[in-house]
């Protein structure tokens, strides 16, 4: 059984036997990450070798709650798969300017950077929690509990809530339990609780120790049978024998595609054969015997920008020419030459072999830029991976994290202080 060390709202750091401590990181240095616990007069000590996951929490922070931190409308992808949320502010022959709120500004080797996106909406937050029970409802044997910043049940139920579902939406949810995950999870339901003879209208996500599945509960009067399967695998959730896994599931509802993610990774994408259920609820369902907790934290429901995941598929012309495309669907490949962020369009210029002088192309057209693929890079893997609360992730060794900053190595970047607000997560690289 997990090790726990109650806390309210606190950080959350997973180890590899399974323990779980929760409190307020202090240090990571030397090997050993200190813990302030209420339990405790002197910071708990825990090698950091033993590490999956350090989840922060958002309520250490004394400026804005994670709503109201500064977000940008473009995201750089470097060509080691890390991406950093920013703003070009220019470009030359060799480099791109990316200004960050939370780093800095970064000077970026053009080829160690694979594309740009311009016009990345952020992310509208429809709810975050739990802080509590209060707003959600279940049955009156009451199984669903509030501890350590979770809702935990051991026994069978469900706990429910109308969150107001808009048609385009990403949930996620961290999932814990003691000895086995057994957990279902309903999405897009107008049930004000699960209906045990199988007939109902929504999207219903199976956690257990065979792995992760998404079905389509279908509507009654459907001719068939009463589930599709959409998307399944047989991935242990845990992350290297951990007891706790990250779901993430984007459903639009307009074009009736459904993506599953598993801790950060895309497992899978499936496609609804019917039209999209309409309800606006979620409820957690436990199936639990009665012997083992299951819990669910740090759940978040945002609108998914569907526009944004398009442009994300626009495709690169050629890997050996720079390309630009626009919000028409131009593309303009050959070599981006410069950025002018002082001239009122502020346009990238881009010279084609269709043209002997330069193209001008404003900043408010652009779309997507890619660069071109360049030959061996240096290593580009570091001991952690870094999530950011506003999108974003980057690939740090040498971590060293205070009350305020983060200071670290990046493979490419070299040394980077990141202010510690920004932080999500911090989990080991494979």
């Amino acid at each position: 059984m997990a090790s726990l060390c109650t806390a309210q709202a606190d950080d959350q750091i997973s180890l590899k036997n399974g323990d779980l401590f929760f409190g307020k990181v202090i240090a990571l240095q030397g090997g050993l990450i200190e813990l302030q616990t209420p339990h405790s007069e002197a910071p708990l000590k825990i090698l950091n070798e033993d590490l999956i996951k350090l989840n922060f929490s958002a309520s250490h922070s004394a400026k804005e709650t994670p709503d109201e931190l500064p977000k940008n409308s473009q995201e750089l992808y470097l060509r080691n798969g890390d991406s950093i949320p920013g703003e070009v502010v220019g470009l030359n022959k060799t480099h791109l300017s990316f200004q960050t709120w939370f780093a800095g500004l970064l000077e970026i080797s053009r080829d160690q950077i694979d594309s740009v996106f311009f016009g990345v909406t952020p992310q509208r937050t429809i709810f975050r929690g739990p802080i509590g029970v209060e707003g959600w409802s279940q049955e009156n044997n009451g199984q669903w509990r509030y501890e350590n910043g979770a809702l935990t049940s051991r026994d069978k139920g469900f706990i429910g809530r109308d969150l107001k579902l808009p048609k385009n939406f990403i949930f996620g949810a961290d999932i814990s339990w003691e000895s086995s995950p057994n957990i279902r999870i309903h999405l897009c339901t107008d049930e004000a609780k699960p209906k045990t003879d199988g007939t109902g209208n929504s999207y219903l996500l199976n956690l257990n120790s065979g792995g992760v599945q998404v079905r389509r509960v279908m509507p009654a009067g459907t001719n068939g049978p009463k589930f599709k399967t959409l998307i399944t695998s047989t991935r242990a959730p845990g992350n290297k024998g951990s007891n706790t896994c990250q779901l993430e599931l984007r459903v639009d509802r307009v074009t009736r595609i459904l993506q599953l993610y598993l801790n950060g990774e895309k497992l899978g994408q499936g496609i609804d054969p019917t039209d999209s259920p309409e309800g606006s609820a979620l409820l957690f369902e436990s199936m639990s015997s009665g012997s083992s907790n299951n819990s669910v934290s740090n759940i978040f429901l945002h609108e998914w920008d569907t526009t944004t995941q398009l442009l994300r598929r626009e495709p690169r012309a050629e890997d050996e020419l720079d390309t630009l495309s626009v919000d028409d669907g131009d593309r303009f490949s050959g070599r981006i030459l410069s950025y002018s962020p002082a001239d009122p369009t502020k346009p990238f210029t881009v010279q084609t072999p269709l043209s002997p002088n330069p193209i001008s192309i404003p900043l408010e057209n652009c779309a997507v830029m890619y660069f071109t693929k360049g030959t061996d890079t240096p290593k580009s893997k570091g001991q952690y991976y870094l999530a950011l609360r506003t999108g974003g992730k980057l690939s740090l060794s040498g971590i060293q994290l205070g009350a305020d900053k983060l200071k670290a190595n990046h493979p490419w970047l070299g040394e980077l202080e990141i202010d510690r607000v920004v932080m999500l997560s911090i989990s080991k690289s494979e």
